[in-house]
């Protein structure tokens, strides 16, 4: 049987059609009649064919009589024999004669069983998104209560650490700068047991600052800051070094220390003071965990075959679980033990070994056994064939070291009869520094506060200002900003001297108007020559 145009487009598009009179008695149908039960008999009241029209009858008769165009009930839902679930719409509209006059009402019953499946799943995914969007604000809003408590308690830990920075390093930059005085002999001439002494206090006194500075470097580190002075360095001269450090800590820990060092591995590409500062936290750390009698020993391989060095830390001390080991190079971490008991530490040490030696290209790793001892190997690049060069290299420098071992640097003749304004508020440092800058041919003026400074500059303008940051009153920053914004003093040559040494501190100086920055403690020598370099610029 041929299917007429209409009644295709209805099966193909899953409709049907009831035609029913002005009393709602079905006349005729049409289209996919499986959706009303099958062809409908004559005569059926419109409802008893489609329950879902029941309470709408209202709404019919306004059909019937002009009232309202339509009616329609989407996403109606039917039971089917078999279990399953029909989705169906239903649309009621007027049926016209040739006048125009409503004579009955068309039916309209669609099959939107995917559509609506479909719609389903939609609305289903919605919610799920909308709980996932309520779950995500909610976190959002956690993460954000914590890292507010985290910015908190960094801002805690930095100004703690830049006021203790600030403490320690004040009083160093006296100490270190008076032992560059009487090494330099300006003071008079000293015996070899006096010189010796005086080493011993310098050596002590860097130690002291390397405390500080395993804090700071953490710090750095993590901000990704941390810059290495690679530079060529005789491995037997830094494990040397390591001995007088260790010395007193060996002697009351009844300790034999042991060193054996590879001779054919004389120098290798490095920052020498980070590396003495990863040998000296390694060796400290195994006198602090090795009971009365044992022994701490550094031992030192090179590798040619994997152009690698290996320094090896090892003791006899109490060793280290399997479990705790894997928590050793995390910051803050101790691990418990008796024997922790009896020492301290920050936790910070063995972090900063690991952070430093992959700064440095190279790898740590620990062997352990509790109750028999701890190895902790160093793996750092080495290129044996690059060493005579090195040797040559640091040949030179300890020769130019040697031709002028008391020789002060000049003063610039830039400075002229203009002063050099010195502002700090630390008087031993600032009475150190202005003798031997005096001694260089500087004439030098020290002031002590800020508003001190600007008024004097009023009255005679510096070659260059020495600026403290951190002074009692008017901080270096404001003076800076000061002088920076009036026409005389914009350009004013200005180095910073200050305690200040986190990350940071050095950007935020010259961002306020430093020309040049240095923390402190420092070489007197190199503080001049910083000085005579930035007035001949």
């Amino acid at each position: 049987m041929s299917l007429s145009v209409e009644q295709r487009v209805l099966i193909e598009t899953g409709s049907a059609y009831v035609v029913v009179d002005s009393d709602l008695r079905i006349q005729s149908a049409g289209g996919m009649l499986a959706l009303v039960g099958g062809k409908p008999p004559v005569g059926v009241h419109l409802i008893d064919l489609l329950p879902e029209l029941f309470g709408n009858e209202a709404a019919l008769v306004e059909i019937l009589h002009g009232k309202r165009d339509r009616l329609r009930l989407p996403l109606i839902n039917r039971q089917m024999p078999d279990g399953s679930t029909l989705y169906i719409d239903l649309l009621t509209i007027p049926l016209t004669d040739k006048d125009g006059q409503i004579t009955g009402l068309i039916q309209i019953v669609t099959d939107t069983t995917q559509r609506s499946v479909i719609e389903q799943l939609r609305s289903q995914q919605r919610n799920e998104l909308q709980l996932l969007k309520d779950r995500l604000q909610r976190q959002n809003v956690e993460l954000a209560r914590i890292n507010a408590s985290l910015f908190k308690t960094t801002k805690i830990k930095d100004e703690f650490l830049a006021s203790m920075s600030h403490e320690i390093r004040t009083p160093l930059t006296a100490i270190l700068g008076m032992v560059d005085l009487l090494r330099a002999q300006l003071v008079g001439p000293l015996s070899d047991e006096q010189m010796g002494a005086i080493d011993g206090i310098k050596k002590g006194s860097q130690h002291l600052l390397s405390l500080i500075n395993d804090y700071l470097d953490i710090a750095k580190v993590e901000a990704g800051r941390m810059e290495l002075d690679l530079t060529p360095v005789s491995v037997q001269d830094v494990c040397m070094s390591l001995r007088p450090l260790v010395a007193d800590l060996i002697r009351r820990a009844n300790l034999s220390l042991i060193f054996d060092i590879d001779p054919a591995v004389q120098v290798i590409l490095a920052d020498e003071r980070r590396l003495r500062q990863i040998l000296i936290n390694l060796l400290s750390n195994a006198i602090k965990f090795t009971p009365a009698g044992g022994r701490v020993g550094l031992e030192v391989r090179g590798e040619p075959e994997q152009g690698a060095v290996r320094f090896t830390v090892w003791d006899t001390g109490i060793g280290i679980s399997a479990e705790d080991a894997t928590r050793l190079f995390e910051p803050f971490q101790q691990i418990e033990s008796e024997r922790q008991k009896e020492v301290t530490g920050s936790g910070l040490g063995l972090a900063l070994v690991a952070k430093l030696v992959r700064l440095h290209g190279g790898s740590v790793r620990v062997e352990s056994e509790v109750g028999v001892g701890s190895r902790f190997h160093i793996t750092l690049p080495w290129e044996p064939d690059e060493q005579y060069r090195f040797l040559e290299q640091l040949d030179q420098q300890e020769r130019e070291e040697d031709a002028h071992p008391t020789e002060l640097p000049a003063a610039s003749p830039r400075a002229g009869d203009r002063p050099l304004l010195m502002v700090e508020d630390d008087v031993a440092s600032a009475t150190l520094i202005t003798d031997y800058l005096r001694r260089c041919g500087y004439r030098v003026v020290h002031i002590e506060s800020g508003e001190e400074a600007l008024a004097y500059i009023q009255g005679e303008l510096p070659c260059l200002i020495l600026l403290d940051v951190r002074l009692r009153t008017m901080s270096g920053f404001e003076v800076m900003q000061h002088l920076r914004s009036q026409v005389v003093t914009h350009d004013l040559p200005i180095l910073v001297l200050t305690a200040l040494a986190m990350p940071g501190d050095r950007e935020r100086c010259l961002e306020a108007g430093a020309d040049e920055y240095l923390a402190k403690p420092i070489r007197l020598r190199l503080l001049a020559e910083r000085i005579a370099a930035l007035l001949e610029r």
